[in-house]
């Protein structure tokens, strides 16, 4: 399969995770990067946001077409994340890639056993 076609599959893939579930496509999209696309580890994650960004911002207009989201709760939660991620963007690039990658793995089966178990 092509290259740039694979792309597009783990792009489709990602794309309808969050769609379905509202979030969790760059969980699918990081292996799914790593597997097709046989892209370096150091860009999985920066192309992972470049991606997810626009995906999100679809899936949260669709969602809030088909119901509003709570505003009061949004601004908080919205000034944490960039807060925190701008600082876990700094910090990432000085964590060795083998922590990452454990931490990554350790989120991936928290959430899987937490939707197992719940």
């Amino acid at each position: 399969m092509h290259t740039k076609l694979r792309c597009a599959v783990a792009g489709l893939a990602a794309g309808a995770v969050t769609g379905v579930l509202g979030s969790g496509g760059g969980l699918v999209l990081i292996p799914l990067l790593c597997l097709l696309c046989k892209e370096e580890d150091q860009n999985l994650f920066p192309y992972s946001l470049g991606i997810m960004l626009p995906i999100c911002i679809c899936s949260l207009l669709m969602q809030h077409r088909l119901s509003s989201p709570p505003g009061g709760e949004m601004l908080p939660l919205l000034l944490g994340g960039a807060i925190g991620g701008g600082i876990s963007a700094l910090l990432g690039r000085h964590v060795p890639l083998a922590w990452l990658h454990r931490f990554f793995g350790c989120i991936l089966l928290w959430s899987g056993l937490r939707c197992l178990f719940s």
